[in-house]
């Protein structure tokens, strides 16, 4: 019984899907208990606001400028309610900073840096590992003829 090979083109699609699969994993948790506005300033980390109403709000980061409270918004669910809402914004790079001091804030969740890289490790071992399950099984069944 003579192996078949698995043409060139196809293993290098492979390997380069995989290495995107590894590279572009990118998973964020948040912590589970509530912080202060000081803290959540001061950690400079993506954050959740829920607001009152239970509506929750992700920013990039929250930081002070000029007595104001400002959010550095991306997520278009965020944009959104905030320009429902009336808030104005003024371009942070290519990011949205959004004056939130009028925004009723019941509870701030910061990101949980340890939690967000063992997921995103773990994600992308897990999407490897599938991949090359399939390339595996692929070649074998290409090889047993079947």
């Amino acid at each position: 019984m003579q192996l078949k090979k698995l043409p060139e083109h196809r293993l290098f699609f492979w390997l380069h899907m995989a290495l995107f699969l590894f590279l572009f994993q990118n998973c964020t948790v948040y912590r589970g208990s509530s912080i202060d506005l000081d803290a959540a300033i001061d950690t400079k980390t993506k954050v959740v606001v829920e607001t009152r109403s239970g509506d929750k709000l992700k920013f990039k980061k929250l930081l002070k400028n000029d007595q104001s409270i400002v959010g550095v918004a991306k997520k278009r669910k965020t944009i959104k309610y905030l320009e429902e809402n009336g808030f104005d914004y003024e371009q942070y790079g290519k990011f949205r900073a959004y004056i939130i001091d009028s925004l009723k804030i019941n509870d701030i969740y910061p990101k949980n840096k340890t939690a967000s890289t063992l997921v995103t490790i773990g994600a992308s071992v897990l999407s490897a590992f599938t991949l090359l399950t399939i390339t595996a099984g692929a070649i074998f069944f290409a090889s047993w003829g079947g």
